[in-house]
């Protein structure tokens, strides 16, 4: 796996995410502006992504799943406002296309047994990294909007919360699959060497901190303190662009899933 890939399947997750994060909120409050100012953004950065990193690298199946994908995305965006049952459509549309886009690049990047777990990886990966984003432009949209409801961050909150729990769960399930039965000294030496320096990396920082980080945000949205948990999402969003970029690269160039 290149490195171009790797940017291209992490710019995807990120998208992908992104876009499924617009059906959690209500339209009427947030405004149409707001799906049609990052719908066209994804879609712009995600066509961008394919030409200049990951066209050489898909299949056909894998590059008509992720063309409808952005087909769906582009419509959504400028349906949205102007007709629902479109606008709809092109949602549920996209996200089932997103998720067929995905499970087409896995499968053609198969690592073995890995791969079911790499899947539910990647799926984890695109509901963290979006939500994440999603949150962090949504306490952006205050400062357009100032009197929408706090309703709609505190919703997009917990679900990055619920998203970070699992992929809390699942990291530590397979760091507990990958370490079991080392010593206390080969465990030390696994750790300051590559790939295990990676692997305590990936879990401290792009896992335990991003969830730990997310508990504040919730904290300053409770308090509806609007600015500060968008300054504490950009943290957020580093630590879970950081994790999830060192898991691809763990689980491509040493099969390790976490």
């Amino acid at each position: 796996m290149n490195l171009k890939l790797l940017i291209f399947l992490v710019l995807t997750y990120l998208g992908g995410g992104v876009f499924t994060s617009f059906g959690v909120l209500r339209q009427k409050q947030v405004g149409p502006n707001y799906f049609r100012i990052h719908g066209l953004g994804l879609t712009a950065l995600l066509f961008a992504a394919y030409f200049l990193l990951g066209r050489d690298s898909l299949d056909r199946d894998s590059t008509l799943w992720f063309s409808l994908f952005l087909a769906c995305a582009l419509g959504f965006s400028f349906f949205t406002g102007l007709s629902t049952r479109l606008s709809m459509a092109c949602y549920f549309l996209g996200v089932i296309s997103f998720f067929g886009a995905l499970s087409m690049n896995i499968s053609q990047l198969a690592i073995g047994r890995e791969n079911f777990f790499l899947l539910i990886n990647s799926v984890l990966a695109s509901f963290v990294l979006g939500f994440s984003m999603a949150a962090m432009m949504l306490g952006h949209w205050y400062l357009v909007q100032p009197k929408l409801s706090i309703d709609e961050l505190g919703r997009t909150t917990l679900l990055m919360i619920f998203f970070l729990a699992l992929r809390f769960l699942f990291g530590t399930f397979q760091a507990f699959s990958l370490l079991r039965g080392m010593s206390e000294v080969e465990l030390l030496r696994y750790f300051v060497k590559v790939p295990g320096v990676f692997v305590l990396m990936r879990y401290l920082w792009g896992i335990l901190g991003a969830l730990v980080l997310s508990f504040l945000v919730w904290r300053t949205v409770k308090i509806r303190s609007t600015q500060s948990a968008t300054g504490i999402l950009y943290v957020v969003v580093v630590a879970t662009l950081v994790g999830e970029i060192l898991s691809l690269y763990l689980a491509f160039y040493f099969g390790i899933t976490i």
